[in-house]
């Protein structure tokens, strides 16, 4: 049997904004995905950021064990010997890996174990343009894993236009459908019809790489992942441990192998990736791995035997600590600071978002009552607006999913535990925390 070959195509801040995940979106490339492939329905990052998210993804370890529990241009590094990165474990296996446009797990890509860069430009048709390219000219030598980063869905820059590109065409405010966890006013669906101009514009550059493997005549014998870091930039939504933070979209393609039209509603994380990856590969595990082999469920043996996924957050913009702990129903926040839905961390939302989150409507829309922790029942408030942390009628549910989060925390040797996460920072980082102290 012929070794497959690993495509992994990522966007950048996309959360579940494709059809495939019931939003009004036009996406026929990701909807031929999930038809001839499997839907993880609810699939979770377990960081806020890029660079954690990403290091999860490529390590199958949570961010406080990979290392990078910020972003890799504030100092943060993948601690390799100890969470050996993807691109390296499949070099030792015989694969040869090539990095096509993005990446933030490392400020030198070489040192993941990449072989070559092919693209100058993150856009998401460059990076196809150049893989479209080196796949036409490409010797069969060998199994090969190819990284496709996309810089979308990322905002754009911090003008109003954030999500606007003379090659997006945007989509009028009516089509679009606000998620439970963002007020409803025009403000917000403009953003998110230049929004789903984008995400149409990155569907279109997945139908280019489906087609350059079909006319390499290799579509059968390649795994097609595609997945995202985090959640879209939006208040409530990246940076935060919410859902519109967290949950994130993740297909799979694998013909033969995983049966088409597939939809796996257990919970899953970007930790379980790396061993499902390597089992459906029929690669031996890496010893070195927190998360869980599903690729039994993903051929539709069996359930995930999930009943949490967990996420942390550590340093965006400074030292805010907090981790999350979710079930099929209930998600569970503890922060070590005590902050509010509108100490927002990420500057790209705060500035480009300024005028809509000012409004009287958005801060009725969210409670802002500072707290250490935090209680939802998702089934009844699937926005998280409503923290149930000090109703007594919740009493039982807030003491079992502590104890979810403590039991992970101990197991995985988190460091929150008595929050000494300012020790393992980068020596400029602590640096600031000190002064901003004094």
């Amino acid at each position: 049997m012929t070794q497959p070959n690993l495509v992994i195509i990522t966007c950048h801040d996309l959360g579940d904004f494709i059809h495939p995940y019931g939003v009004p979106v036009t996406t026929p490339h990701f909807d031929r995905l999930a038809a001839e492939g499997i839907v993880f329905e609810n699939h979770f990052s377990t960081g806020t950021v890029c660079s954690p998210s990403r290091g999860s993804i490529v390590t199958g370890c949570y961010p406080h064990t990979h290392g990078l529990m910020g972003l890799t241009h504030r100092g943060w590094e993948l601690d390799m010997a100890n969470s050996p990165p993807l691109p390296k474990l499949l070099t030792e296996a015989g694969y040869s890996p090539q990095l096509f446009g993005f990446q933030h797990e490392a400020m030198d890509w070489r040192t993941l174990g990449y072989e070559n860069n092919h693209s100058d430009s993150c856009l998401c048709e460059k990076v196809a343009d150049s893989f479209c390219e080196w796949l036409n000219t490409r010797k069969d030598d060998g199994p090969f894993f190819a990284s496709l980063g996309f810089f979308e869905t990322h905002r754009l820059d911090l003008q109003p236009s954030h999500f606007r590109r003379d090659a997006y065409e945007s989509v009028p405010g009516d089509q679009v459908e606000v998620p439970a966890w963002l007020p409803d006013i025009e403000t917000i669906r403009q953003d998110l019809a230049d929004f789903y101009g984008m995400i149409q514009f990155v569907d279109a550059q997945i139908g280019r790489i489906f087609e350059a493997l079909e006319r390499k005549g290799i579509a059968e014998d390649t795994l097609v992942v595609f997945t995202t870091d985090h959640g879209a930039s939006f208040i409530h939504g990246k940076a935060t441990l919410y859902d519109g933070g967290t949950k994130v979209a993740c297909l799979m393609r694998y013909p033969n192998v995983i049966p088409g039209g597939t939809r796996l509603a257990g919970l899953t994380s970007h930790v379980d990736l790396l061993p499902t990856i390597f089992d459906l590969l029929q690669l031996p595990a890496s010893a070195i791995v927190q998360g869980r082999n599903v690729a039994g469920a993903v051929r539709g043996e069996g359930d995930t035997g999930r009943e949490y996924v967990f996420a942390e957050r550590n340093y965006t913009t400074s030292f805010d600590p907090a981790r999350m702990a979710r079930s099929g129903r209930y998600k569970y926040i503890r922060k070590g600071l005590q902050t509010c839905v509108f100490d927002f961390l990420i500057p790209e939302v705060e500035l480009s978002t300024w005028d809509w989150r000012r409004t009287r409507e958005v801060r009725a829309f969210y409670d802002s009552t500072r707290t250490t922790e935090e209680l939802y029942d998702l089934q009844a408030d699937p926005g998280e607006l409503s923290n149930l942390a000090m109703d007594k009628a919740h009493t039982d549910v807030l003491d079992h999913m502590r104890r979810a989060l403590d039991d992970h925390l101990r197991d995985t040797d988190d460091p929150f535990q008595n929050l000494q996460i300012p020790i393992l920072m980068p020596e400029n980082l602590m640096r600031q925390c000190i002064e901003r102290r004094k």
